[in-house]
């Protein structure tokens, strides 16, 4: 049984709280329905997260019927973080590593998050975790949400995804680049026009970053390509990208 502290979250059909289970604290993610869609929803993260064991992402517990029981990890959401300021240059670098590091890894396991983005990144001390994967795609379950239902954020959401497209791993480097973009420039890419340029007008143009990020922007605005095909093709090369601009042989 849980012993609820306080509610961290409470939107829509979804509760998280901070509580207590077995003599440690947890954070639990909990259903305020019986929706056998949403229930079949979140018995699909916990089989997702079930595969998933890495130091860069939060892990699970245990799971019930409609809850699921994550570790809990004192630290700061990278998205509250944000609202105060952008993030310095070396600080970034080294939350995206941490976050490219979570992907390699579940990319590797056939797992797309889906939903990159601030608010599902947790950062505590010098190390960042990746966090919740409700949107998660996992290429080896049969699907339970249609091709062409939008999930994600739309800030950091590749167009392909926009359209419903959820099968490729690139799109989470588009967020990927979404959130480093955000963190330099200090608000996300488009801004208030990201919905024009994930419908596809192309007249728009992303804002420079500053002076002191030249060097990595040409990988930043790589993994921000339109294309899936003009973008890394996989998290590893864009991680290696990003080493090798930091680290010239």
């Amino acid at each position: 049984m849980f012993a609820t502290v306080r509610i961290l979250a409470d939107s829509g059909p979804v509760r998280v709280e901070l509580a207590r289970w077995r003599d440690r604290m947890v954070v639990v993610k909990r259903l305020k329905t019986h929706s056998p869609f949403l229930i079949g929803r979140i018995q699909r993260e916990a089989a997702v997260l079930t595969k998933l064991e890495h130091e860069n992402i939060v892990p699970l517990l245990g799971v019930e019927k409609d809850a699921i029981i994550y570790a809990y990890y004192p630290g700061v959401n990278l998205a509250e973080a944000l609202e105060v300021a952008p993030i310095p240059l070396a600080r970034s670098l080294k939350i995206i590593n941490d976050v490219m590091s979570a992907l390699i890894y579940s990319h590797d396991n056939d797992v797309i998050h889906c939903d990159v983005k601030p608010g599902n990144i947790l950062v505590r001390g010098e190390k960042a975790l990746l966090a919740d994967f409700g949107f998660a795609k996992d290429l080896a379950l049969t699907a339970i949400t249609d091709q062409d239902v939008m999930l994600g954020t739309p800030s950091y959401m590749a167009p392909e995804q926009f359209r419903g497209e959820r099968n490729d791993p690139r799109s989470d480097l588009y967020s990927v680049g979404a959130v480093l973009y955000h963190m330099i420039h200090g608000s996300p890419p488009y801004g208030g026009q990201v919905i024009r340029f994930l419908v596809g007008d192309s007249s728009l143009e992303l804002d420079p970053l500053p002076a002191e990020a030249q060097d990595i922007a040409p990988v930043v605005y790589k993994a921000l390509s339109r294309l899936p095909d003009d973008r890394y093709q996989t998290a590893q090369e864009m991680l290696d990208a990003l080493k090798g601009v930091l680290e010239p042989a």
